[in-house]
C-alpha cells in the first residue's frame, strides 16, 4: 500500500485533447493557449474500465485526492467524466476538476455533486491579458463560471501562467481572488512561469523566459493579499532542477510519472495498473527517479 506521505494526489486523465477550439482566434489572441502542449486524444476506454482503474488506485494507495485533468476533461463528447467523478467520490476520493471552464456550464448539472474543488485557469485580471493568453472571449467565460460557481457556493482554486509583462498584474488578479473569497471558499492559487518540459522553442522562451528571481519575488508580494488561500509558485526550472514527483493515470489504466527531468519530451510510461498493479508501478517510478537523480549528481 502506498502511504499518503508517499502519494497524496493522483492525476486521472480521461482524454489528452482540449476544447480550446471553442475560442475565436484574432490578430491578438490565438484561439488556443499560447503555452499549449495539447495533442490528439490518446485515451480509449469505457465506463467499466474507468471504474476499475479508480478502484485499483483506491485499493493500492492512501491518496486522498483525484485530480481530473487532461487536455481538458470537460469536453463536448462523452469521455465518462460524470461516471468517473461519481465513482471516485463514492470510493472516498476528494475530486479536483482542473479545467479552462469553456464548456463547464454545459456539463455542470452532471458533475456538480461530485466535485470537491473546481480549479479554473485565469492568466490576467482583464480581457486584454486573459484573452491574449487563451483566445477571444475567454475572460468573459471565466467571469461567468466564477459567477455561477460562487452563487452555488462551490469550492474554487485558480491556476495562472505569467509572462514578464503579465506578472506585473498579479496584484490586480490577487484583489479579484480576494473578492471571490468573500463569496465562497478558495483553496489555492497556483502561479506558474514557463515550463519547457522538453518542448521548448525560441518563441515561447521569448514570451516566458524572464528571471526566476523576478517571478518568485512577484508571487511573494501577493501572498498576503489573498489571506487564507494557499499560494504556490512554480518557476521555470533549470535542466538539473527536478520537478516535484507526480503520477498520472490514463483512464485505460496506463500509468505515467514525472521523473523530474525538464528535458524529457514526455512522462515515463510505467505500465498498465489493471495488469501490473498500481503500487508496483509507482514504486518503480520512485526507483527510476532516484536513479536519474544519482546519475545527475555523478
Amino acid at each position: 500500500m502506498l502511504t499518503f506521505d508517499e502519494l497524496p494526489i493522483v492525476h486521472l486523465i480521461l482524454n489528452t485533447d482540449c476544447n480550446a477550439w471553442d475560442l475565436t482566434p484574432t490578430s491578438t489572441s490565438p484561439g488556443v493557449c499560447r503555452f499549449c502542449y495539447r495533442e490528439r486524444n490518446r485515451v480509449s476506454t469505457d465506463a467499466d474500465t474507468v471504474r476499475r482503474v479508480i478502484d485499483r488506485v483506491r485499493s493500492d494507495s492512501e491518496a486522498r485526492r483525484c485530480v481530473f485533468t487532461g487536455g481538458d476533461p470537460v469536453m463536448p463528447y462523452d469521455n465518462h467524466l460524470e461516471i468517473a467523478l461519481r465513482h471516485a467520490t463514492a470510493v472516498g476520493f476528494e475530486t479536483n476538476l482542473h479545467t479552462n471552464g469553456l464548456l463547464l456550464s454545459e456539463r455542470y448539472a452532471g458533475v456538480r455533486d461530485h466535485v470537491s474543488v473546481y480549479s479554473l485557469a485565469i492568466d490576467g485580471p482583464d480581457s486584454a491579458t486573459a484573452d491574449w493568453f487563451r483566445g477571444k472571449g475567454y475572460f468573459e467565460r471565466f467571469l461567468s463560471n466564477v459567477g455561477f460557481l460562487t452563487a452555488d457556493r462551490r469550492r474554487l482554486a485558480f491556476n495562472t501562467f505569467t509572462t514578464a509583462s503579465s506578472v506585473k498584474d498579479l496584484p490586480r488578479l490577487a484583489r479579484f481572488i480576494a473578492g471571490v473569497t468573500q463569496r465562497t471558499a478558495v483553496e489555492y492559487w497556483l502561479i506558474s512561469q514557463y515550463r519547457p518540459i522538453g518542448r521548448a522553442n525560441v518563441r515561447k522562451a521569448e514570451i516566458y523566459g524572464f528571471g526566476r528571481d523576478d517571478f518568485v519575488r512577484a508571487v511573494d508580494d501577493v501572498r498576503d493579499m489573498v489571506g487564507g488561500v494557499e499560494v504556490y509558485a512554480q518557476p521555470t526550472r533549470a535542466p538539473e532542477d527536478q520537478y516535484p514527483f507526480r503520477v498520472w493515470v490514463l483512464a485505460d489504466g496506463t500509468v505515467t510519472a514525472d521523473l523530474g527531468s525538464v528535458a524529457a519530451p514526455r512522462n515515463e510510461v510505467l505500465g498498465n495498473l489493471l495488469a501490473d498493479g498500481f503500487e508496483p508501478l509507482v514504486r518503480r517510478a520512485f526507483a527510476l527517479r532516484e536513479q536519474a537523480q544519482l546519475e545527475g549528481i555523478a
